[in-house]
């Protein structure tokens, strides 16, 4: 705990007292202006204080920071003062105002607030005890808002004009603006969450249609040979006026809205997307743990050797991703400089050194650092955003709120506070140290916006609901589809300094609907040694790295230890054998290398979760570190109740053997893409009779396991592609328990 009280609760965890009051402070010395000026202790109104340019265009006289806060106050659990603000934007807010404001800002912060706070208002309504005369009031002004702000959207390409007049549009004599030709990536693509919940809400489809077609635009504007965006588009032709690609300013919430309009909407359109981008961003851009734009057109060579601050958020995309390995790496360096300079500064070199020195206390560092708590549940990062908060108690907090830092090397304060200062970084860092029991809500039914806000994944209806998978502990989405997932763990107590490689932690790639679709192929473990004899077959899920299976059959036996996240230490057992490893603990890849460097000739590994079953569980691909290529034997996963049958087997018979395919091998069968009728298969049972009758004939003149025998006589005897060893019915087993082959281990026949 780490809130309100102020009394720190945990090691060395500094006070926080009247931390968390600042959104009552705002409302005191701010409203109804945009935002607060820290310094002066007043509200800033636009055109009554120096113009700072483009920074100036987030505020269009419409109560900025109260709205950006909407949701905020109800996560912090000020319900009261949650009900006072919807009073006051109801009474007071007004969009028909004759400014000019970005279409990218008010998108994400007004709207996104509006949608929010409706969200939370309604939720808060159901419940019975407040806003009982609420009546969807914020849904109808973030209704007219997103009106206000589809002319923008009027240009021959379908890509927004990043500014937009709220009383005259663009276009109109009055509107002072429309003669911009280009914008951002990110101010084109950062839309159709906030669009398409609009549309869901209100059951009017033209914004999630609108904000579609631009995403549509961008994606058909990429390099196509490898998948890479610029950073600015002309609106009306779609050619790329910045050619550089990265994954900070500019670019980086085009990437975040892909994948989180998958989670939300349930579209694969937009995980696909993602996923290419995201494999171009991996080859060219990150250079781990740095990530350094590129010349989207001549993508080997980096164009700059400065990284800015918002590409801070990208670790916490990639734990959304399931990519936790440079997401760790990434955030590490990240908390390297911000150790050096206090702050993150807006830009700096490759070696830390400060390339701009403004600080206008940015969340993204923040954010990256609550998903990779929340993913890993290590108290390392506790330290971190500890640390977040002793900064800015100690180097930004001022008379009145929080100040930016004009220049991190001298500690000199602007006479400015963001409203995402209290919509993100507050929201972030009171969930980092907030337990999940002592919110008003169920944080996993909701997904963030690129501005904190909450939209509820029920909006989707491109699927219905499912209950919660419990298998997989903390899931970073919590959608019935989400295509990834982070494994809560117990902390580890001797995490190292550093948080590095000493962080334990599992990463789930589960496959996407568009490979669902497409069918992910679930692989077999056949059981062949006896009484099994091949029809006991367990459903198995593959794994992106590792050989091609081997149709061989091969001992089993239990690594020690059992996770094999250690040296193995039964090595000698091992050698030549499919070991079985329970997951958990560490990497596939890191239990894969330990017993593949044992001698192992295969792995096996056994859900950790108890109960699961393929019949119940979503079937998924393993994933690896990053660098899986020296990991050359077969792997396969078994869920918990599968994986217990090899388990029960090993204990009650000294040899189990197992054939690992892609389906069921049968006896005497050639490779055939249709599977066996039931027909087929009676036929071939009573075929296997008739070749034990002539193995029983020859058994007093062979030699060797009579198991092998039988192999062999049932391939010979059998007509190719019938004969078959399962599934045998009552009435051929009672014809088989009568028949005793005199050779020298007749129990391995006798189950037949």
């Amino acid at each position: 705990h780490f809130f309100c009280n102020g009394n720190g609760k945990g090691p060395n965890l500094p006070s926080t007292e009247h931390l968390w009051d600042f959104p009552s402070l705002v409302q005191k010395h701010a409203y109804p202006a945009d935002e607060l000026m820290p310094l002066s202790c007043r509200g800033r109104v636009r055109g009554m204080e120096p113009s700072r340019g483009d920074v100036d265009d987030a505020l269009g006289k419409f109560s900025l920071t109260l709205i950006d806060t909407l949701d905020t106050l109800v996560v912090l659990n000020k319900l009261d003062e949650f009900e006072d603000a919807v009073r006051k934007v109801v009474l007071d807010v007004r969009l028909d105002n004759d400014v000019v404001v970005s279409v990218f800002e008010t998108n994400i912060r007004v709207l996104g607030g509006l949608l929010g706070g409706h969200i939370m208002a309604d939720m808060l309504k159901a419940q019975g005890v407040r806003l009982q005369w609420y009546k969807d009031e914020l849904l109808h002004l973030a209704r007219d808002l997103g009106y206000r702000l589809l002319p923008a959207f009027n240009t021959t390409s379908g890509l927004p004009y990043p500014r937009v007049n709220l009383r005259y549009g663009v276009l109109s004599p009055n509107s002072r603006t429309g003669t911009e030709l280009d914008t951002c990536t990110a101010c084109a693509g950062t839309m159709i969450l906030e669009f398409a919940a609009l549309s869901r809400l209100t059951q009017e489809t033209v914004f999630e249609d609108t904000a579609r077609r631009a995403l549509d635009v961008l994606w058909e504007k990429r390099q196509k040979g490898n998948d890479l965006v610029g950073t600015v588009i002309n609106i009306h032709n779609g050619d790329w006026v910045r050619r550089d690609s990265g994954v900070g300013a500019g670019i980086d919430s085009y990437y975040e809205y892909l994948m989180k309009a998958y989670i939300l909407l349930g579209d694969d359109t937009y995980l696909d997307r993602f996923n290419a981008h995201y494999v171009a961003i991996m080859k060219y851009i990150s250079q781990p743990p740095l990530l350094l734009n590129v010349h989207m057109h001549n993508p080997t060579v980096s164009i700059r050797s400065w990284m800015d601050s918002l590409l801070a958020f990208f670790p916490g995309l990639q734990v959304l991703r399931g990519d936790l390995k440079p997401a760790i790496e990434t955030h590490e360096m990240l908390y390297q400089v911000t150790k050096q300079h206090k702050f993150l500064p807006e830009a700096f070199t490759s070696d830390f050194a400060v390339y701009w020195a403004q600080h206008p206390l940015r969340p993204e560092f923040a954010e990256s650092t609550y998903f990779l708590y929340k993913a890993t549940r290590d108290p390392y990062y506790l330290q971190v955003g500890k640390s977040i908060v002793e900064s800015l108690n100690e180097y930004a907090r001022v008379a009145c709120g929080f100040a930016a830092v004009q220049d991190v090397r001298t500690g000199r304060h602007e006479d400015r506070m963001d409203s995402f200062f209290l919509a993100e970084m507050f929201k972030y860092l009171y969930l980092l140290f907030t337990e999940k029991r002592d919110l008003p809500l169920d944080i996993d039914d909701y997904i963030f916006t690129t501005e904190a806000h909450l939209l509820p994944l029920s909006l989707s209806t491109a699927r219905p609901p499912c209950p919660r998978n419990m298998t997989l502990g903390y899931s970073v989405t919590l959608a019935c589809r989400s295509p990834y997932s982070a494994v809560s763990l117990p902390p580890q107590p001797d995490a190292s300094p550093l948080g590095l490689f000493s962080l334990k932690f599992i990463t789930e790639l589960v496959d996407p609907p568009a490979a669902e679709q497409q069918g992910i192929s679930p692989l077999a473990v056949q059981v062949l040694s006896p009484p099994f004899f091949g029809r006991t077959v367990l459903t198995a899920g593959p794994a992106q790295f590792g050989m091609d299976l081997t149709k061989q059959e091969h001992g089993v036996v239990l690594s020690e230890p059992y996770q094999a996240c250690a040296a193995i230490s039964n090595r000698q057992e091992v050698q030549g054998k499919m070991a079985l490893a329970q997951r958990g603990e560490c990497m596939f890849a890191t239990k894969a290398r330990n017993l593949q460097e044992a001698g192992a000739s295969g792995v096996i590994f056994i859900d950790n979760a108890e109960g699961s079953c393929s019949e119940e569980m979503v079937l998924f691909q393993m994933v690896g570190d990053g660098s899986t290529s020296d990991i050359v034997i077969p792997l396969v996963f078994l869920f918990q109740k599968e994986g217990q049958v090899l388990l029960d087997a090993l204990s009650q018979h000294r040899n189990v053997d197992v054939l690992l395919a892609t389906k069921p091998m049968f006896l005497g069968e050639e490779n055939t893409d249709q599977p066996l009728s039931a027909s087929q298969l009676h036929e071939a049972a009573t075929e296997t009779l008739e070749a034990a009758s002539a193995l029983q004939e020859a058994s007093g003149q062979l030699e060797g396991s009579c198991l092998t025998l039988l192999w062999k006589l049932l391939q010979e005897h059998g007509k190719s592609g019938s004969v078959a060893l399962l599934p045998f019915t009552a009435e051929h087993e009672s014809q088989f328990a009568g028949w005793k082959p005199s050779c020298q281990k007749p129990q391995e026949l006798s189950c037949l």
